[in-house]
């Protein structure tokens, strides 16, 4: 799915490769049994992908310290992570090829 966004918007590989990694690091939190949505968005600023309903308690509350955590992975790949409720907005700014 999301390589059909990039085609079209055509963003560069690292791009692709740091939302999909992102979102992968969500998906990882959801229960066996569970049920996810993603909904990925082409915005003019680059790509945003909503997933949810998660329960991911405080794990995404930015941290100081060395510690590998959820919202550390996150805020390293994307350049916007926003809790809505249940709900994570990842945002990645595009950086066009050519």
């Amino acid at each position: 799915m999301l390589g059909g966004v990039a085609v079209r918007r055509e963003l560069t590989i690292e791009t692709l490769e740091d939302l999909q990694l992102a979102v992968g690091a969500l998906l990882d939190r959801v229960e066996p049994d569970g049920e996810v949505t993603v909904v990925f968005s082409v915005t003019e600023e680059g790509v945003e992908a909503k997933v949810g309903p998660l329960r991911l308690d405080r794990e995404l509350e930015r941290e100081d310290g060395e510690e590998l955590t959820l919202s550390r992975v996150l805020w390293a790949v994307v350049d916007d992570v926003q809790v809505e409720g249940d709900w994570v907005r990842l945002t990645k700014k595009a950086a066009a090829v050519g």
